[in-house]
């Protein structure tokens, strides 16, 4: 059964939500920058600081607007706001892992589909907060977009000889697997199993494989923002002493 029209038009209103604080909060960030560098270099920055200025302040109007939507369709549902903001994150979350997904999957196979799909539109994760590496993975979807399915995994890292012998390698191997069985996700099956023309069995078992490859992705990221991180603080510091 398809989603009722009033829940479809709220979970599309919170993806363009999120979708316009994600600019705006990437202009704001960006217009910053080239303004500071204005004041530091050539007049082209400022120009370019000026209309990223401008720019912002659109998207903050329309980021207002956007929120009132969803606001209005939080009330008409009963669902707090909060939880669309949520929904519309996590399919920004999935256009943001797509890729890194996509390179462990390959774009033609069943998961790989469902990456690309319609069904599924969105991710997110929830770590646990009394162990350490482990967390849990909701996918979001149709026809029941407001009730993901979940999928409990534990994370282990294990370090590569590199490391030990103190070389910059990136070799550190993702041992990734399930600390429990997915659920929630028989109501997305049927609809996977028509997009992929495959049995309910074996949608299961793709989207599985598109919880983990999705899972990998984001924890591989968040490495490697933490160590741009780093990296950055690093020559904030040289800099700092150089002066």
């Amino acid at each position: 059964m398809p989603a009722p029209q009033s829940v479809v038009q709220a979970v599309q209103t919170a993806i363009v939500a999120s979708a316009h604080l994600a600019a705006y909060e990437h202009v704001a960030s960006a217009a910053q920058a080239c303004q500071r560098l204005g004041r530091l270099t050539s007049g082209r920055w400022r120009s370019a600081g000026r209309d990223l200025a401008t720019l912002e302040e659109d998207l903050q109007t329309a980021l207002a607007t956007a929120a009132e939507s969803l606001a209005r369709r939080s009330d008409e549902l009963g669902v707090p706001e909060e939880a669309l903001w949520a929904i519309g994150d996590a399919a920004g979350t999935l256009d943001l892992l797509r890729e890194g997904a996509l390179e462990e999957l390959g774009e033609a196979s069943p998961a790989g589909r469902i990456v690309q799909g319609q069904v599924v539109f969105g991710v997110s994760f929830v770590e646990d907060a009394e162990l350490p590496d482990r967390g849990t993975t909701l996918l979001f979807g149709w026809p029941e977009p407001l009730a993901p399915a979940t999928w409990p995994w534990q994370a282990n890292w294990v370090v590569s000889d590199g490391q030990d012998n103190g070389e910059d390698s990136t070799a550190d191997e993702l041992d990734l697997y399930e600390s429990g069985e997915m659920e929630g996700e028989d109501s997305l099956l049927a609809e996977l199993a028509d997009e992929l023309s495959i049995s309910r069995q074996d949608a299961r078992a793709a989207l599985r494989e598109a919880a983990i490859a999705l899972t990998r992705a984001s924890l591989l990221a968040g490495v490697e923002d933490e160590q741009s991180d780093e990296e950055e603080e690093e020559e904030d510091n040289a800099t700092n002493g150089a002066s």
